[in-house]
């Protein structure tokens, strides 16, 4: 019996070793296959790297086209204000125009009539609007007299109405209002006028009357063209435009309270070499890195302050296509220019020396992609000089950012109405934008700035 039990018991110490080298082999096996699924891996990554090295392009199109979007970090905090935050309400009106006091006889909730007498008095401020409007129609009686000395009749001018005008100041002003500052459509200027104040205008009135605008404001837009030659500082930038089914250009030019456009057949420099002339030593012109605009600065005279916010996203784009290379640029032009900013428009000539030298580092690298070369080689060799103005100048910014903004509100109108249908409607727009925008960009009433700009043009 006991030679029994040993027996057993070596036969199940010799099933359990074989079953032990079974797993074994088996993890052997795995281990393999996981080497060679790694492998196969990393091979695939370096294959699909070069390639968006060579098709860069590609993959972004096709990104895009199958809205493949970044993973967004989620913020932990709540929605909303957070615990401690002080609120905000609307402050109470300056000019209350009525006084009503609620009579309270009887609970309204449950209906029974309230003795005694009132316990306190709770104010409630309102603030409302009239739907519709009432429309004036006035019937001017003009005298006319014969005037010897200029051989003809004369009559007094109506002050409230632009000569020829069928409309009155008011009502026309509100149309210029309505079409560039709030950027309705023609058609919706109509339907806004029908149902607010029961007037019936065509959208040929409507485009008459923004002709006629333009017209009378044409001395104030020659003005704010003056104010951007004389000012030191300014800011321009370009997009497309479609007049009568061509190709034009739209500019934009910004300076300390002005804001001018023109729209244009050709986009060359000569454009606003017209306009500032040839007199512009010392004055900085804020652009991004058009070659139209370096050209106006050797004609012109002008300093040029390229935007950084341009170059950065030019370098991100860089670190997204082409790899190591192009985050290394990237990660180095974003130090170099949070070091510029920090001198807060104050560095010195050494400080801003320093910062171009390390600039210029950047092409001591090897780079194997021609793109990231050609675009630190085009930084350093061409732009060099034009980087770091802002740096020791507090009226200059380093970004051209106010340029994108104002001109969004030119691209904004051409999504609307798809540009213009004659040259005469382009002038007209960039006029009449021109003086909307200048307005705001002072901070005024629109309606109450576009009135004092033609009684101060009808006094002089």
């Amino acid at each position: 019996s006991s030679f029994g039990k040993m027996t057993r018991k070596d036969s199940l110490i010799k099933k359990l070793k074989e079953e032990i080298r079974k797993a074994k082999e088996q993890i052997r096996k795995l281990k393999e296959e996981k080497e060679h699924i790694e492998k196969e891996k990393e091979h695939i990554e370096k294959e699909f790297e070069a390639f968006k090295l060579k098709h860069a392009g590609t993959v972004e199109n096709l990104r895009q086209a199958l809205h493949i979007k970044s993973d967004v970090t989620r913020s932990s905090l709540k929605r909303g204000a957070q615990l401690g935050h002080k609120g905000y309400t609307r402050k109470i009106p300056e000019r209350v125009d009525h006084i009503v006091s609620l009579a309270l006889k009887k609970c309204p909730e449950c209906g029974d009539k309230l003795l005694g007498s009132i316990q306190e008095v709770r104010e409630r401020y309102i603030t409302d609007i009239y739907f519709a409007t009432k429309v004036i129609n006035t019937k001017y009686e003009i005298p006319r007299k014969y005037c010897g000395t200029c051989a003809k009749l004369v009559e007094p001018r109506v002050s409230q109405a632009l000569p020829h005008a069928r409309f009155g100041l008011n009502l026309m002003l509100f149309v210029m209002y309505l079409r560039f500052g709030l950027r309705l459509p023609v058609n919706k200027v109509c339907e806004f006028f029908q149902t607010v104040h029961g007037v019936s205008l065509s959208e040929g009135e409507v485009i008459l009357i923004c002709h006629q605008l333009a017209k009378a404001y044409g001395a104030h837009y020659k003005k704010l063209e003056q104010v951007l030659k004389l000012c030191k500082v300014k800011y321009s930038d370009t997009t497309s435009w479609r007049t009568n089914g061509k190709n034009y250009t739209a500019w934009v030019f910004i300076t300390i309270g002005a804001v001018l456009y023109k729209i244009t057949r050709k986009g060359t420099a000569d454009i606003p070499l017209k306009l500032f002339g040839k007199e512009q030593q010392g004055h900085v012109l804020v652009v991004d890195r058009h070659s139209m605009f370096r050209s106006l600065a050797e004609k012109a005279g002008f300093i040029l302050q390229l935007c950084w916010s341009h170059i950065l996203e030019d370098a991100k784009e860089l670190g997204r296509d082409f790899g190591r290379e192009g985050r290394y640029v990237q990660r180095k032009l974003k130090m170099i220019f949070a070091d510029a900013a920090s001198l807060h428009h104050e560095g010195t000539s050494g400080q801003v020396q320093k910062l171009k030298e390390r600039v210029e580092k950047l092409l001591t690298r090897h780079y194997r992609h021609k793109t990231v070369w050609k675009f630190v080689k085009n930084l350093i060799m061409r732009d060099l000089e034009n980087l770091f103005i802002f740096a020791m100048r507090p009226d200059v910014d380093p970004t051209n950012n106010i340029s994108e903004r104002e001109l969004r509100e030119l691209v904004l109108i051409r999504k609307i109405s798809n540009g213009s249908r004659s040259e005469q409607g382009a002038q007209t727009t960039a006029t009449l934008l021109s003086i909307t925008k200048t307005l705001r960009f002072q901070g005024r009433n629109v309606l109450d700035g576009l009135q004092e700009i033609l009684k101060n043009a009808s006094r002089s």
